[in-house]
């Protein structure tokens, strides 16, 4: 089982383009803060991108930047220039090469749908860059930018559906790369997807949430010791292994309310909880509300 896969499934990771555009010197786009992850790909030329924390990095050709937390910035030619807001941006609808155009930049957004699952912003750093010489290293991740370019460019007949696919096998491309060259920066269930033993523990809990396991039956299943499983798990994952899946079943539980109609009794029993009193009391204490009011309030 891929766990990864599981998660951003659980998520409900969704990628959108903001506008793909030709920007003329001097030129800048504010992003304002949001719940939301941010990424620019500069297609051709260069550009800045300017934190609104820290120092300004500077983009080339090929460049990708991800910035996971929704931090507000600005996109620009040089890190002073003045910037209008991306709506405003938007409205200009520059959508072709100008004559004095020289960067190219593809921007855009990955949203969660259940924002409280799996604390992906927090795990990542506030930026991501991937060189353009990293990038095209990459086979995978350079013709999966090829596609997305080439379908921008050409509105063919289902390149929405093409583009929102090509977004989110980029995000996990992205993802990859970054776990392979900051592997010591890595942490929680982000570092321990490449610690082989926690790895399988974690797909262990991910592949039978609803079994009442307990911490022997889950270091017999990955042959190690209950003590250094659990020391190890803490390390990797900064949570023991009962408490991670007591938060993967109420993250699972989630969306059955959300997708399904089942009764709470059902939804209760798919996770793992014995009772639908002992599933209400969990869910509360998770959530802050109880399932049922829950449903109710996502369905208004």
């Amino acid at each position: 089982m891929d766990v990864l896969a599981d998660i951003l499934t659980v998520t409900r990771l969704a990628g959108h383009v903001a506008c793909h555009t030709w920007c003329d010197p001097p030129w800048g786009i504010a992003f304002d803060p949001a719940p939301k992850l941010w990424f620019h790909i500069v297609a051709a030329g260069g550009a800045y991108v300017v934190p609104a924390r820290g120092k300004p990095v500077a983009l080339g050709p090929h460049d990708l930047v991800l910035l996971p937390h929704g931090s507000g910035h600005v996109l620009a030619d040089q890190p002073r220039s003045p910037a209008i807001a991306l709506a405003a941006w938007q409205k200009r609808r520059k959508t072709r090469p100008g004559a004095a155009a020289r960067t190219e930049l593809v921007c855009g957004s990955y949203t969660l749908a259940f924002a409280e699952i799996h604390p992906v912003l927090r795990l990542l750093p506030p930026l991501i860059h991937v060189p353009g010489a990293q990038l095209r290293a990459q086979p995978s991740l350079q013709s999966t930018l090829d596609l997305l370019l080439r379908e921008l460019s050409e509105h063919d007949v289902g390149s929405e559906r093409v583009i929102s696919r090509a977004l989110e096998v980029m995000f996990v491309l992205v993802l990859r790369w970054w776990l392979d060259h900051h592997a010591d920066r890595a942490t929680g269930w982000l570092g321990a997807l490449r610690d082989e033993p926690i790895g399988r523990a974690l797909v262990e809990l991910h592949s039978a949430p609803a079994r009442d396991w307990t911490l022997a039956e889950l270091a017999r299943a990955v042959g190690m010791s209950r003590p250094v499983l659990a020391r190890r798990f803490v390390e990797k994952v900064g949570e023991t292994p009962l408490g991670y899946l007591r938060k993967l079943r109420i993250d699972l539980a989630t969306v059955l309310l959300h997708d399904t109609d089942q009764p709470l009794a059902e939804i209760a029993r798919a996770v793992g909880y014995t009772s639908e009193f002992a599933f209400n009391r969990a869910f509360q204490r998770a959530r802050g509300i109880p399932p049922g009011r829950y449903r109710r309030a996502r369905a208004a």
